[in-house]
């Protein structure tokens, strides 16, 4: 039986969602307690592999049940064996044919700025702090405009990215003030390594000041990832949903 499951976690304490040799992950600790309810391995996979510290609100995975559990009773028989930084929120059987992966449209991702002077203590690693003065959000807003539609993204992806698959679809790009906070939403078909964070570094550029508002534009134009600024610390981005 096909099951797609709907996490949430704190990337606080994980190496990013893939498993790996060393680090403690969230599939790791997804397949492990899928082992102690069913006493098999499971093979997972995930809408999207959210790097080292990046969180998740609306993570979803797909894999093939083994045993005799109900759908409606395994995400409470998860989160009986999950650590507290990470929950199944919903699961439910789906037709052989999905794929978290593959069967995505697309995704949304939301990073968060912090542009008080005070440091951050209830959202110590879920925002990135900018106590330099209010961010021109204004300009950051006409700034990401220029990011919607279909892209080479080499500017803004790691270079770990195989050449000839840098171009994706961004649907949205918006930032707004909500409250202290500053949000960046984007979304698209997909998001290749390091690319949200990158966008969100640039932005910070122009709500500075530092860089004018075309700036970002002419870097995605360059192709060349020496132009880009630097990457956004992994704790202001979170994955809030993927759409099908």
């Amino acid at each position: 039986m096909n099951i797609k499951v709907v996490l949430e976690y704190d990337g606080r304490g994980f190496a990013g969602w893939q498993q790996q040799a060393r680090g403690r992950t969230v599939e790791a600790e997804l397949k492990r307690a899928l082992r102690e309810l069913t006493g098999k391995d499971h093979v997972v996979y995930a809408a999207g592999r959210t790097d080292a510290g990046a969180h998740a609100e609306g993570q979803v995975v797909n894999f093939q049940l083994h045993g005799r559990i109900a759908p409606d009773r395994l995400a409470a028989a998860l989160n009986a064996r999950l650590p507290d930084d990470v929950s199944a929120l919903r699961a439910e059987a789906v037709p052989d044919a999905f794929h978290a992966r593959y069967s995505a449209r697309w995704r949304r991702y939301r990073y968060r700025y912090l542009d008080r002077p005070g440091r951050p203590a209830l959202d110590r690693g879920r925002c990135w702090h900018l106590a330099g003065g209010p961010l021109d959000v204004k300009a950051m807003a006409s700034a990401a405009e220029g990011l919607v539609g279909e892209h080479d993204w080499t500017s803004f992806c790691s270079a770990s990215e195989p050449a000839g698959q840098r171009v994706r679809e961004m649907r949205s790009a918006k930032v707004r003030r909500r409250g202290e906070f500053v949000e960046l939403e984007l979304v698209a078909e997909g998001f290749l390594r390091g690319l949200a964070r990158s966008i969100a570094g640039a932005l910070a550029e122009v709500g500075r000041g530092r860089k004018p508002v075309r700036w970002v534009a002419d870097v995605l134009k360059a192709r060349d990832r020496r132009m880009a600024p630097k990457t956004a610390p992994a704790g202001g981005l979170t994955l809030m949903e993927v759409i099908y």
